[in-house]
């Protein structure tokens, strides 16, 4: 780390290389001023996690608006598991490296960049390419944020996708005011134990399932208030009532989808709100709008990343609220895995596997 950062300080902005041969992930040669080769895992062709490949990679230049990024910890989200099945919405040209967050130290920068400099510790959101060394993030398409001291680079890498979304899905979209009632659904993953802590920060009481008795203990140890063990609950509403004395929730985060949603939205209360933040069963639901009237239920989608893209100031405060209580020890990753980096593909595996508890981490 010292090595690299002792380089990267010779200059803040980017200082094009000497032209040199280098070798892509396919294997020709190519010159190039600043590209030069890292190592990655490569998607060379769609498939199950076995078709995966550690190996040179091409990083790009850093550009007008680029930071290059020394990554020490990159975390494993679920469209990792679809991206590299060609099961996600947006399909990238063959080969390529799939990763969604990194998080790392930047040790060079842009001339359009002023509100970074090298050696800043920060998170990146890049959407793909993530699982490398070394990764260029490119303002504004990416989100890179610089984060705290005290925060440590595998807590980096599991934070602004997952706490990001949970954050928006909750304050924007869901508008949770303290002393309301929020059933998180999927909450022993990833963007489910945030959901469990970003809506206890917020005041509201928390109802977490998930399923067996381990992933309950981690949504417990989340903070959730009352746990329900889907696998053993015949009828979760009637839970939901009987814990809510009558009730119902006024908020219900569906991280998990599936075929048949009729007993969650029966866990609303009166103007309940239901949001739609991602299907981790494998199957999109359809549901009767009729449900909807009887208990004058809104349906919210969430869309985390274009949200964010659109609304910048509005993500960065939601950033900023979520660090200051990372450092008050009210929203902490529960990292249930860590992998080395020559085993990302195992990762993804246990991510498809449905074996997460918390998120999976993978360092240098």
């Amino acid at each position: 780390m010292a090595e690299r950062l002792a380089v990267a300080t010779a200059s803040r902005s980017c200082i094009p290389l000497p032209q040199r041969p280098m070798m892509t992930a396919m294997g020709a040669h190519t010159d190039s001023v600043e590209p030069r080769a890292v190592r990655a895992l490569i998607c060379a062709e769609l498939g199950d996690e076995d078709r995966l490949r550690i190996g040179p990679w091409a990083v790009s230049s850093c550009g007008e608006h680029g930071v290059r990024i020394a990554v020490e910890a990159m975390s494993v989200n679920f469209p990792d598991v679809l991206v590299i099945r060609g099961l996600y919405q947006h399909k990238p040209d063959l080969p390529f490296v799939p990763g969604c967050e990194a998080a790392g130290i930047v040790t060079e920068i842009g001339p359009g960049i002023d509100d970074l400099s090298v050696g800043d510790r920060v998170v990146a959101l890049v959407g793909r390419g993530a699982f490398a060394t070394e990764i260029v993030a490119t303002r504004p398409q990416h989100q890179i944020h610089r984060i705290p001291d005290a925060m440590p680079f595998d807590h980096a890498a599991a934070f602004n996708l997952t706490y990001g979304t949970s954050m928006h899905a909750l304050r924007q979209r869901g508008t949770v005011q303290p002393d309301e009632t929020v059933l998180v659904l999927g909450a022993a993953g990833g963007c489910g134990s945030a959901a469990v802590q970003i809506a206890k920060a917020m005041g509201a009481q928390v109802i977490a399932v998930a399923g067996g008795p381990e992933k309950c203990a981690l949504a417990a140890r989340a903070g959730a208030d009352h746990t329900v063990d889907h696998l053993t609950e015949t009828a979760l509403s009637s839970r939901v009532r009987e814990i809510t004395g009558g009730r119902g929730v006024d908020v219900v985060v569906d991280n998990v989808g599936g075929a048949d949603i009729r007993e969650y939205l029966r866990c609303l209360a009166w103007n309940g709100r239901y949001l739609v933040v991602g299907f981790a069963a494998g199957t999109v639901p359809t549901v009767a709008l009729n449900q909807t009237i009887l208990k004058s239920i809104s349906l919210v989608g969430v869309a985390y990343g274009m949200s964010a893209g659109a609304d910048a100031p509005m993500n960065d405060a939601n950033l900023t609220q979520l660090f200051e209580w990372y450092e008050a020890g009210l929203c902490t990753p529960i990292i249930g895995h860590h992998f080395p980096f020559d085993r990302a593909a195992e990762a993804i595996k246990v991510m498809h596997d449905r074996g997460a508890l918390g998120k999976i981490v993978i360092t240098r």
